[in-house]
């Protein structure tokens, strides 16, 4: 007999995850079969719709030997393993390798016993099993209906009069809205008598991530109580049938979600709660239908030459968002990491011929025939909706998580999208999200998960209560503006401004009675400390920008730096081949990396770049009489080229042309490339204002090995 830990050992994880094959632990397994058997000798007719190897059979052959087991299974391969086991004298047991949903709906039994599989819609042919479902038992199941839930009705319809049934499932369907047909069906039907289900902190299955619910039933009419049992550990399962909260099958609403049964509710303590959709609507985050085509870095852009034009800006990945306001610098960063932050639309130009290649590509690939983009016309073309102002995660471990969205960018489905109704300032709103009293609220209407994971869709968050933000003063108001302020402009406060802010929502909302000034004074304070502290960084740590005007009085258009082993002899004049590249790299000498923007990558691409224009700004921090190489760093994609500094000198943008500007002094380095100093390019900090650093070659080198 091959045990199930043998059966993981010798089986892909792919086949086991394709026939959603998550074994049941033994204790488990003899729990549910002594509630089928209760007691009855002689002889039993029992259903087994999941079979598996059979550790059901063998808890219950170990209770009644006199039983009968009949046993489906699609697998064929667990299929023929659990055949050789059970091919003994000491059982009788039939296995069929049907689909249970299309099997016989006329048999009944005096006992079922099964943990089902668990697919999503989209993981089975739920076009042909859920019409079946729905015929025969006169339902209304949507098509996203998880399949375990099939399982579980055609098992009410057979159970005989008298018999029980045992379901360990996931608990996911007594808080969603694809349960609510499920909980009715198991309300009228009168069988369902105990719900068990297991603390959200400790998985059931050590290989599947879910939370557990054991649901136990009885085909008769001595009572229509229903128990609701909530342990911390399978090892409390035989004393979840001592400790319970019973209520009348009349008192139980399929259409709300079933924890409010069998938890406490966290809100209790809070006064004038309202839905959140009062003042915003949640919706998911966009569904590409195939992030590796739509998504995109910036190296990748250019790799298919596609225009910029045909992007949006977007969040790919939670884990790149790391702050709890997001700003244009943050983005500008993940750009420069090389981040997938793009996101591919065809539709914005399709006849542009690096998009239709693009495209071509797309179809060739079997994009165009994915679930999400088949039903797109065109299949390329993305959801139209603006960017929202605040984001949401949907699965979390330390509680919901809001993002402020200020950089304006879209977000994949890593996270929900959060639009303002209007009814309330966005910055207000926010700063309430970011309280726990909020956190705590919207738990009442969350999904939990194995190992203390939740989740939330986004009608659990529109339905979820919120405190009625209507009922502020314009005082309070004010203050939490100015809260929001500090969350905005001082990362390092956020713990502290949440904190107060948190004590004030908790105040306001339970008893009702706030000392707002003593709030205020809080704020102020650790506002105040914060500036005298960054004060005190900047007047220490500030770099200084250089003058022009200072440089120009004393050099005028003169070089400032003239570096003589580089410069042109008299034959040699400007703007010819470049004639040093036999000369040896000093890796003593100063080496100034600078940002080029997109709009000037093609001559250093090509190599023809013989002139680098600084910006506005300069430090004062930079040596310029000690520079002799130079580095562009291409926004996005880093370093790789190496120039001599033949010349740093003051000049102006555009010298020498019509629309030439005197006035615009900058600096100007007259620059020779020498060659590629690495095969790729690569990421180094720009350590001064993100633009420039200001180093050595030696050191480049350093880092560059360091970072391979």
């Amino acid at each position: 007999m091959i045990t199930e830990k043998e059966y993981v050992n010798k089986v892909s994880i792919e086949h086991r995850k394709k026939y959603a094959q998550f074994f049941t632990p033994e204790l488990i397994s003899d729990f549910m079969a002594s509630w089928i058997i209760g007691g009855k000798k002689g002889e039993l007719e029992i259903l087994e719709p999941a079979f598996g190897l059979g550790v059901f059979s063998r808890s219950l052959y170990k209770l009644n030997p006199q039983i009968r087991v009949v046993g489906y299974d699609i697998d064929k391969t667990i299929y023929e393993y659990a055949n050789q086991s059970f091919v003994r004298p000491e059982y009788n047991v039939s296995i069929y390798n049907e689909n249970y949903i299309t099997a016989s709906w006329t048999d009944k039994f005096d006992g079922i016993i099964c943990n089902p599989p668990y697919l999503k819609f989209h993981d089975y042919d739920n076009s042909t099993l859920i019409p079946i479902v729905n015929s025969k038992l006169h339902t209304r199941l949507n098509g996203f209906t998880n399949i375990y839930t099939l399982f579980l009705l055609k098992s009410i319809y057979q159970m005989k009069e008298g018999a029980r049934m045992a379901y360990i499932i996931p608990s996911e369907f007594l808080n969603s809205d694809y349960g609510v047909e499920v909980k009715r069906t198991l309300i009228q039907s009168g069988v369902l008598k105990h719900v068990i289900i297991v603390d959200f902190t400790q998985c059931a299955f050590d290989d599947a991530l879910t939370t557990a619910c054991i649901l136990l039933c009885e085909k008769d009419a001595s009572s229509d109580t229903i128990n609701f049992s909530n342990i911390r550990n399978i090892n409390e399962l035989h004393s979840s049938m001592d400790v319970y909260k019973t209520y009348a099958s009349h008192q139980l609403n399929p259409e709300v979600k079933w924890k409010q049964y069998y938890e406490d509710k966290r809100s209790s303590q809070y006064n004038n709660l309202v839905p959140f959709s009062t003042f915003a609507k949640v919706s998911r985050g966009i569904a590409t239908g195939a992030n590796d085509y739509f998504t995109f870095k910036a190296s990748k852009i250019d790799s298919f030459n596609i225009p910029e034009s045909n992007f949006r800006r977007c969040i790919c990945h939670a884990t790149d968002v790391k702050t709890q306001i997001f700003t244009e610098n943050d983005f500008e960063s993940l750009v420069n990491d090389n981040k997938s932050v793009f996101l591919f639309n065809g539709r914005i130009d399709e006849n542009e011929p690096h998009v239709k290649k693009y495209i071509r590509r797309g179809e060739e690939i079997g994009v165009d025939k994915r679930y999400l983009t088949a039903s797109r016309n065109p299949w390329y073309a993305l959801e139209n909706r603006p960017p929202s102002p605040i984001w949401v995660s949907v699965f979390n471990r330390n509680g919901l998580r809001f993002v402020r969205n200020k950089a304006g960018v879209y977000n994949l489905t890593t996270f929900h999208c959060v639009y303002n109704t209007g009814v309330i300032d966005t910055d207000i709103l926010f700063a309430y999200l970011v309280t726990n009293v909020a956190k705590e609220i919207f738990l009442d209407n969350s999904r939990q998960y194995g190992n203390g994971l939740v989740k939330f869709e986004p009608n659990d968050l529109n339905k979820g209560n919120v405190v009625d933000l209507r009922g502020l003063t314009t005082e309070e108001k004010a203050f939490i503006l100015r809260a929001s302020n500090a969350l905005h402009h001082y990362d390092s406060l956020n713990a502290q401004a949440i904190s107060i802010l948190d004590d004030f929502f908790r105040a306001k909302y339970t008893s009702g009675v706030t000392n707002l000034i003593s709030y205020s004074d809080r704020l102020e304070r650790i506002v105040a400390e914060k500036i005298v502290a960054r004060e005190m960084k900047v007047r220490n740590n500030r770099i200084k920008q250089l003058n022009f005007l200072d440089i120009f009085d004393q050099y005028g258009y003169d070089p400032i730096t003239q570096n003589d082993m580089v410069c042109e002899d008299d034959v040699v004049e400007y703007k010819t081949v470049p004639c040093h590249l036999h000369l040896p790299i000093d890796i003593s000498k100063n080496l100034l990396i600078c940002i080029v923007k997109k709009d000037n990558w093609e001559q250093y691409l090509d190599g023809s770049a013989k002139i680098y224009y600084t910006g506005k700004r300069f430090p004062t921090t930079v040596a310029l009489n000690k520079l002799y190489y130079f580095m562009p760093y291409l926004s996005g994609k880093g370093i790789r080229d190496l120039y001599y500094i033949k010349i740093a000198r003051l000049g102006y943008r555009k010298e020498g042309q019509d629309d030439e500007d005197k006035n615009d002094l900058r600096l100007v380095f007259e620059i020779e490339r020498i060659g590629q100093l690495f095969a790729n390019y690569k990421k180094v900090k720009l350590e001064i204002w993100r633009t420039f650093t200001d180093t050595n070659m030696e050191k480049v080198l350093q880092i560059v090995e360091n970072t391979d």
